[in-house]
């Protein structure tokens, strides 16, 4: 009988807090990669917002104390600015802070980095408080529980505005949103859209490499809805892409290249 002995170094991540600066470290497994073996869009949109949780959840406002108190926070906008996309096996770190709000809503910034501390992705984004149970918004100072960030910086790319739709959108494709699709709100996780974008794309499209991207969440996607994803390709260097439902338009994004 034969016996093989292997030496692994396991590496730990970590995740923690720099004044009010979250760091989340993570291994960019194979699973969650395209066939270029570039980070996918939807989990590029999951790794954002579950930092987001989780610099929450580590300050002791997890989902539960949320519920509890009336709050439920809920994406609105994100605007990435994309330097080079996290490739497979890179160990990134995801940096997270809140800033000022912007009228009815909660403003956090992202960025990116590699192993060697190179500069990725960064992003910002706008989200809105709302009671769980009648789906109101609150106010950014009604939200007590946690000190109300009074900063802002300078976002380089395209800021988190209304996306102007065309009036030629053509079909491109119907999903039935599945169990899968939903997560703990009861809706469409906003991460599932993105891969519902790329699914939608021609395959030249679908290959090529995004420099910005941004969408704007309109519409809660339930369970059995039918969504609608349209398209327009007037501009070779820009591809809006919507979805909707019998309720309404969903979401609204721009891809540019």
């Amino acid at each position: 009988m034969m016996y093989f002995q292997y030496n692994i170094t396991m590496k730990t991540f970590k995740q923690w807090h720099e004044g009010s600066v979250f760091f989340r470290e993570q291994n960019l497994l194979f699973g969650k990669c395209d066939i270029q073996h570039r980070m996918s869009l939807s989990e590029l949109l999951l790794a954002t917002s579950d930092s987001a949780v989780e610099d929450y959840h580590t300050r002791g406002i997890s989902y539960d104390v949320l519920k509890e108190n009336g709050f439920a926070i809920l994406v609105s906008r994100v605007s990435f600015k994309i330097i080079k996309m996290p490739m497979a096996n890179d160990t990134i770190t995801v940096k997270t802070w809140e800033e000022s709000p912007s009228g009815l809503q909660l403003s956090r910034r992202y960025e990116i980095t590699n192993q060697d501390g190179e500069q990725l992705v960064t992003a910002t984004s706008l989200w809105i408080i709302v009671n769980p149970e009648t789906r109101r918004i609150i106010k950014p100072n009604q939200f007590t529980l946690r000190e109300l960030p009074l900063e802002s910086t300078n976002f380089d790319g395209i800021p988190c505005g209304k996306i102007s739709l065309p009036e030629n959108l053509q079909l491109l494709d119907q999903r039935t949103i599945r169990y899968t699709d939903l997560d703990a709100n009861g809706h469409m996780n906003n991460s599932r859209y993105g891969a519902y974008i790329m699914d939608c794309l021609p395959s030249e499209f679908q290959s090529k490499t995004m420099t910005n991207f941004r969408i704007n969440y309109s519409h809660e996607a339930t369970m059995g809805d039918e969504l609608q994803l349209l398209g327009c390709f007037e501009q070779k260097d820009r591809i809006i892409i919507i979805g909707k439902t019998h309720q309404g338009i969903c979401f609204e994004s721009e891809l540019y290249y």
